[in-house]
């Protein structure tokens, strides 16, 4: 069996996606710059796409026509050959639960730090987020076409949301992704789970945006409930954190948040 042959009957048996040290492994007889220079050849013929720095897939014949491979297709595969735990986060997530007032460009996964030794000049269909520690027990699971994806719960979507609203489009448009997210929600008992796993100036802002901007009382009381029983100390914080919000406007007594930026949902 010849390299292509190798190559064409991994996609056969259901194994599509393979590292440079695998055909290297399977390929001994082959100088490295021979089975580069073959890579390449596959590469630019349209039988192969370099998913990651040493590591490809081959490109099935319903996504040659567009000459690029979704990243729902690979990203479980190349996680677990990087040895990363993972979750498909944010607006990405957002749309798995239903929520795709927007189509989201590129694929946002969630890993630990530090940061993996990406490109997005080499791969462009994955934005990559990092944060200390994934929280697996708030993660969901479905079948892919190539496999698993793994991808935030509906709770955790929520509040990374809030969390990471830079990496979101902003507060407003988070605010509208939340009205639509907002019936695969329950809050009940994140107190003690999903809410330990951001700060509760993030849960502040998360409940405000249900409560006051969205008018959702019933979600936003569970909300300050289940705050409520984790027993922090609420603060006054920033609806927007960081640099370029404006000077608060007022704050609100019930999430003890400062209005420095002015919230418009889309119509839905």
């Amino acid at each position: 069996m010849n390299l292509k042959n190798w190559i064409v009957h991994r996609e056969r048996i259901g194994q599509p996606c393979f590292s440079h040290a695998e055909a290297a492994a399977a390929f001994p007889a082959l100088s490295p710059n021979a089975l580069d220079a073959a890579l390449s050849r596959f590469r630019a013929t349209g039988l192969l796409q370099p998913v990651h720095r040493g590591f490809y897939c081959v490109v099935p014949a319903h996504y040659a026509l567009a000459g690029v491979i979704p990243p729902f297709y690979y990203v479980d595969s190349l996680m677990r050959w990087m040895g990363r735990p993972y979750y498909v986060a944010l607006l990405s997530a957002a749309e798995l639960w239903g929520a795709a007032h927007q189509k989201v460009p590129v694929t946002q996964v969630m890993t630990e730090l530090p940061p993996a030794s990406t490109s997005a000049r080499k791969n462009p269909s994955i934005e990559w987020i990092y944060r200390r520690r994934v929280p697996e027990a708030f993660l969901a699971r479905k079948n892919g076409e190539n496999g698993p994806v793994v991808y935030s719960g509906a709770e955790l979507t929520a509040l990374d949301l809030v969390r990471y609203a830079g990496r979101a489009g902003g507060l407003s448009f988070v605010a509208t992704v939340l009205a639509e997210l907002a019936e695969a929600t329950d809050f009940a008992g994140a107190g003690d789970g999903v809410f330990r796993t951001a700060a509760v100036a993030d849960v502040q802002r998360l409940g405000y945006l249900f409560g006051e901007v969205l008018g959702d009382g019933g979600r936003a009381g569970v909300i300050r409930d289940e705050l409520r029983r984790t027993g922090a100390a609420l603060r006054t914080v920033p609806l927007r954190p960081g640099p370029g919000g404006a000077p608060a406007s007022g704050v609100d007594r019930t999430w003890r948040v400062a209005i420095n930026e002015q919230i418009e949902v889309d119509e839905l």
